[in-house]
């Protein structure tokens, strides 16, 4: 009877833990970071770009230096841009000339150093439709079905 118990209380611990196996997983596009698609006004695909707060005035996110070379966007077709980013505006500085840099960027300085804070024409994040797969990106920018992603702007 004792082993029988036993052995229910394993299968049901077994259930349980498979049953709630979602929590212990990230979703795939959590792992990778944002798939963001877009178009700017101007041509900033060598500048970093920041994050900042609603209002604007407070610098929320930037990268560091070495991650600010994983910012350089890859070009798709219809003059389309990808990046796995979340910063809203654009800086001055160039990803070379920040991330080669000797100066610590302070948040307030950063700020100082916007040129753009509305930069996107179109602007979508497309991780959950796409995997992070550039050839699927371009087949929907291809058939005008963008609107699949989410839409940031």
């Amino acid at each position: 009877m004792i082993q029988l118990k036993s052995f229910l209380i394993v299968i049901i611990l077994t259930l349980i833990t498979n049953s709630c196996d979602w929590i212990y997983k990230p979703d795939p596009c959590d792992a990778s970071g944002p798939v963001v698609v877009y178009k700017t006004r101007q041509d900033y695909s060598e500048n970093v770009t920041i994050q900042l707060s609603a209002d604007g005035k407070v610098v929320t996110a930037y990268p560091g230096k070495l991650d600010a070379i994983k910012q350089r966007p890859v070009e798709l077709v219809n003059g389309y841009l990808l990046k796995r980013m979340t910063g809203d505006a654009v800086i001055s500085l160039t990803i070379e000339e920040y991330a080669s840099s000797a100066k610590d960027y302070s948040p307030a300085e950063l700020l100082n150093l916007v040129i753009d804070k509305d930069p996107y024409l179109e602007k979508y994040e497309c991780c959950k439709c796409t995997k992070g797969d550039t050839a699927v990106i371009n087949d929907l920018i291809r058939k005008n079905q963008l609107n699949d992603c989410e839409s940031l702007k």
